[in-house]
């Protein structure tokens, strides 16, 4: 039977610092039946040089360096694989923007903006 998550099987890399990904979150995402790839940025930028890093999408600290950012930005956007920037909490002034948690709504936020219709490669 096939699954009607719009994410299952799909590899989704999520780049950040220590500590960005909680297990809460790699469960959420597993129960959508995608693939979930931490990394961290230095790991990342490393591997941009010998193109190993594959994946169906990537969710990115924004907390991370500005020049790694750039870097991460321009690899994925060549590649056309398609990306959000996210904070790893739910700040009180949050008016937009995406957060990496385990709750169903912030999921659904960054599923719809990575591959739901009209969806653009890069965000």
């Amino acid at each position: 039977m096939k699954s009607l998550s719009p994410v299952a099987g799909k590899t989704i890399v999520i780049i950040g610092e220590p500590g960005f990904v909680s297990d809460g979150v790699k469960k959420a995402w597993a129960a959508r039946q995608a693939v979930v790839v931490t990394s961290s940025v230095y790991m990342v930028t490393m591997r941009n040089s010998n193109e190993t890093l594959a994946c169906d999408a990537a969710i990115i600290d924004v907390t991370i360096p500005d020049e790694a950012m750039l870097l991460m930005n321009e690899w994925l956007e060549t590649r056309r694989i398609p990306f959000v920037f996210a904070q790893g909490h739910r700040a009180e002034a949050l008016s937009a923007g995406f957060v990496l948690s385990n709750r169903a709504a912030d999921i659904n936020a960054i599923v719809e903006a990575l591959f739901g219709p009209g969806a653009g490669y890069y965000h």
